[in-house]
């Protein structure tokens, strides 16, 4: 019998065919061990994958599977690269398809989920959290522990410039500045 955390953890491999048949609603954990990539990207996946996936025929016949899933992980911040928390969330739905070729005739709009026999639903999440990690992560500036003002060089860096100046005096203004240093 298992235990009452194991009948929450979602397979790793399903056959999506037989549950777009069966119009299958799948709901639980996915194991975070099985999402190496994630793991790499990232410092600690902090809480659990929780994930609902939703099989079914979409207008045209099309298979797809919509995907909802979401977690928390600890980053560095790119300002002041201290550890944060961040919440991760996809909501998606992704077309069921066998082959590339089938691939290429979905809506582009249209993500696709090549699965030769058995897919993996781990595999599957872990490329939908992937794709949810923002590009330059950072703390609320009032948690951060480097102000943004701090990180502007601009301003002294134009305070100098004269542009009335013979340009290579700007240049050699430059080169003392940064020597001298």
């Amino acid at each position: 019998m298992l235990s009452a955390s194991q009948a929450n953890i979602l397979p790793q491999f399903v056959d999506p065919r037989q549950l777009v048949k069966q119009g299958a609603t799948l709901t639980g954990q996915v194991n975070p061990d099985l999402c190496g990539r994630l793991a790499e990207a990232v410092i600690r996946i902090s809480e659990p994958i929780t994930s609902s996936l939703v099989f079914h025929v979409e207008d045209g016949g099309r298979k797809a599977v919509h995907v909802k899933s979401s977690t928390t992980v600890l980053v560095n911040c790119h300002r002041c690269l201290g550890a944060m928390s961040l919440p991760l969330q996809c909501d998606t739905i992704i077309g069921i398809v066998w082959t590339e070729d089938e691939a290429n005739t979905l809506p582009k709009e249209l993500d696709f989920w090549i699965v030769a026999e058995k897919g993996d639903i781990a595999e599957l999440l872990e490329d939908e959290l992937l794709l949810a990690l923002p590009f330059v992560i950072y703390h609320d500036e009032d948690s951060c522990g480097v102000s943004l003002g701090s990180l502007s060089s601009e301003k002294t860096f134009n305070e100098k410039i004269d542009s009335s100046k013979n340009p290579f005096e700007v240049l050699r203004e430059l080169k003392d500045s940064i020597f001298d240093k």
